[in-house]
Parts: structure tokens; C-alpha cells; sequence
């Protein structure tokens, strides 16, 4: 499903329009609409930092595991700029979370909860999100493009490491609670997928 906003398009691809759907039909103590809400506020704060510099992205894509602002613009940011740019979203989450802990009631203490969970997620130095993308954008600055990248996916696998037997510690414990296993394994196929590109190129 495509949405049209100005010279922007949302992509919304059908499986996350469902469970959107079903999220708001059913979901009564608001616990996954919250989390949504948390997800659209980190995007916010990347597309609010692109369009202080000037970028103005082409289309935004929703799925069910990967939300992505995609640009095909040609402006030339500067170090700084691209990092605060990569930063723009777990910084959004933060300031919303401080924002909620002095609102009152059930439903500003779940966001401040979701925030501080995303923000702590995307600030792994994982592959795509937003802590490795920083990693490697400050590697690429103090080592070769290729070491840079050689360097950035050996911590990624370490970083996973811990995070997949934190996932299967907490399905364990709950023994319904897949949610960061499921991640886990979604950074994972997503950093094979990268290294066998690179192999056939």
C-alpha cells in the first residue's frame, strides 16, 4: 500500500497493515499501539533532522521488521551532520521518555518504557541499526573503507552473540516471549545477506 504525502511515499507493506489492524482492534491495554507509537517517534526524529539539513527523502518504508527512510537525494553531509542524523532517532526516543516521566498515568509510564526499549535496541553496533550504522561511519573515518567494514560486522557478531542468548533466556523464562529472539535473528540473516552481496560482487 502506498500513501502519497506531498512529495513523500509511505510504503505500508500488506503484513504490517494486518497487525496494525488487528493491534487496534484488539489490543486493549495499548501495550503494542504504545510500541508503535515509540517507532514513529524515532523515525520522526530522523526525518526532523534530514529536513534541517536539507534533505528531503523520497519515500519511507514500512514493514513488518524493517521501517526504512530511503534517499536517493545527492546532498553532501559532513561527519557531524550524518551522525547526528544516525543519532537523530534514539535521541528522539530519549527526550520523549524524559517528556513522560513527569506526565501522570499508565500509559505515559508504558512509553517511557517503549522509548527507553528502542532507544537501548537501536543503539547496539549491530549492522543496519542505528548504533552500527554510527559505528561505521566513525571506523570509516580512522580506517580504510574495507577495514572499516571488516571491523564493524566482527562487532556486530559479537554484539549478537550475548543478544541471542538473551533471547532465548527470556523465551525460556516466559515461554511465550520470542520478541527479542526473533530480532535477534532478523540483525543476524540481515548481516549474512550484506556479506553475500559483497561476495558476489
Amino acid at each position: 500500500m502506498k500513501i502519497k504525502t506531498g512529495s513523500l511515499i509511505w510504503e505500508i507493506s500488506f503484513p504490517l497493515a494486518a497487525v496494525m489492524t488487528a493491534v487496534i482492534l484488539y489490543d486493549s491495554s495499548l501495550s503494542v499501539t504504545v510500541c508503535f507509537l515509540s517507532v514513529l517517534i524515532h523515525e520522526s526524529g530522523h526525518l526532523a533532522v534530514m529536513r534541517l539539513f536539507g534533505i528531503r527523502p523520497e519515500r519511507i518504508r514500512l514493514r513488518l521488521f524493517d521501517f526504512a527512510i530511503i534517499d536517493r537525494s545527492k546532498t553532501l553531509l559532513s561527519f557531524a551532520q550524518e551522525l547526528a542524523v544516525i543519532s537523530a532517532g534514539v535521541t528522539a526516543n530519549l527526550l520523549t521518555a524524559g517528556i513522560c516521566l513527569f506526565i501522570p498515568g499508565n500509559t505515559a509510564s508504558k512509553l517511557v518504557s517503549a522509548d527507553l526499549t528502542l532507544a537501548l535496541f537501536n543503539a547496539l553496533p549491530i549492522g543496519s541499526l542505528d548504533g552500527g550504522q554510527a559505528l561505521s561511519l566513525i571506523l570509516c573515518r580512522y580506517l580504510s573503507i574495507e577495514k572499516a567494514l571488516l571491523a564493524a560486522d566482527i562487532i556486530s557478531v559479537l554484539t549478537l552473540i550475548p543478544l541471542t542468548a538473551f533471547g532465548f533466556l527470556v523465551l525460556m523464562k516466559t515461554g511465550y516471549n520470542f520478541s527479542v529472539l526473533l530480532a535477534a535473528i532478523y540483525l543476524a540473516v540481515q548481516i549474512i545477506i550484506k556479506d553475500c552481496k559483497k561476495r558476489g560482487k
